[in-house]
């Protein structure tokens, strides 16, 4: 079993091979898909043709499957996917939201696994813990 990624609602699998595949959309309204890269600290990304994002902007990403959003309650800035290792382990996958922003959380059990990107310290969640 390789890596997988599940939207954190309707828990299907975002991923084809490597990719994770999103719906986006910017405060403008412009809607398209996003791929993502599925190696965590990876931040390259792919957009469908006519769907132009800027660095600073902030994307709404949603599940292509069941369409709800992935933003996180707490805070707006970040994006929330569920993670499953080829062992089977889950751990929760938070990143930003503002294309650019190079920030990305690996939180296993109750404790931070992983922080990566160069940005990592804008949204130190340690409050994340506390609510899984």
């Amino acid at each position: 079993m390789k890596t997988k990624y599940l939207c954190p609602k309707c828990r299907n699998s975002l991923n084809i091979n490597s990719l994770i595949i999103l719906s986006g959309k910017t405060r403008t309204g412009l809607k398209g898909i996003v791929m993502l890269k599925g190696d965590l600290g990876d931040y390259t990304s792919s957009f469908s043709e006519d769907f132009t994002i800027v660095e600073g902007n902030k994307v709404t990403f949603s599940c292509p499957i069941c369409h709800r959003n992935l933003s996180d309650i707490k805070n707006k800035n970040l994006a929330h996917l569920i993670m499953v290792s080829e062992e089977g382990e889950e751990s929760h996958i938070y990143f930003s939201r503002i294309y650019g922003e190079k920030c990305t959380y690996k939180i296993t059990g109750k404790e931070i696994a992983f922080e990566y990107g160069e940005h990592k310290n804008l949204y130190r969640p340690d409050w994340l813990i506390e609510k899984l």
